[in-house]
């Protein structure tokens, strides 16, 4: 896919014009390039969207440090903690070697509904309240041990999947907005058999990606590289479909 320059410009100055929350980090698209012609892992189906493919993830700062952090915190977990049942850092939480226990060896899908149901017992607690700062995207044991906002939800589901064995090319972490609530949220999706199926902090149950007519991605994106979402919620219509057939 080709993309003229002048269309990119376009699209990330469109993207950029509309002040998000510190949590949802459009503003890092301002230093992205446009994607290269690369080979595009299989789609996963979301939202009745078309998806634009990058490996690049160098302008996601706040995803890669996340992930940075989160391999630090294991490794200080394996060569500082001298018993499963310390619970403090820079020891797993309880709960946490508790769930990997329980659902470790499970099929797929009981492993997904008994994380999104354990994860969303969690009460809701602002970045700003937990940590003072709005833009923090919090580890798993940092969320276990004092709850989070909405991509901490999806943040904690994704590395605990991950960590049971679901594949990084399975899942996404999707930065999206509710039309209808007129709010930006965050959500995960899991491919299931083929089936894409949504984890959000909102629902009680796990559904298809494509249930909910509000929903309308920005982006998504794992371990491996990112997707821009259109028809985009913040571009018109009209230029949706002309990046989309380009």
């Amino acid at each position: 896919m080709r993309w003229r320059a002048t269309t990119v410009g376009i699209v990330l100055g469109l993207l950029l014009s509309v002040g998000l929350p510190a949590h949802v980090p459009a503003q890092e698209l301002a230093s992205l390039s446009p994607p290269m012609p690369v080979q595009s892992p299989p789609a996963i189906p979301m939202f009745g969207t078309h998806q634009i493919y990058s490996a690049d993830l160098t302008p996601f700062a706040r995803w890669t440090t996340l992930l940075s952090r989160w391999q630090h915190e294991q490794e200080d977990a394996v060569e500082s903690c001298v018993s499963a049942h310390d619970s403090a850092p820079p020891c797993p939480p309880r709960e946490w070697i508790a769930l990997i226990a329980r659902f470790r060896g499970q099929p797929l899908r009981a492993q997904i509904e008994g994380v999104n149901a354990a994860i969303n017992a969690h009460p809701y607690v602002s970045a700003l309240d937990n940590w003072g700062d709005a833009g923090r995207w919090e580890t798993p044991f940092e969320f276990i041990r004092r709850n989070g906002q909405c991509q901490d939800y999806a943040i904690t589901k994704f590395l605990l999947l991950r960590a049971l064995g679901v594949p990084d090319d399975a899942m996404r972490l999707v930065v999206l907005r509710d039309m209808r609530r007129q709010v930006d949220h965050a959500v995960l999706v899991v491919t299931v058999a083929g089936q894409s199926l949504m984890l959000d902090n909102l629902a009680p149950r796990i559904v298809s990606a494509a249930s909910n007519p509000d929903y309308r991605a920005y982006y998504s994106i794992n371990e491996s590289g990112w997707w821009l979402h259109l028809p985009n919620p913040l571009m018109p219509q009209t230029l949706s479909r002309q990046v989309a057939n380009r």
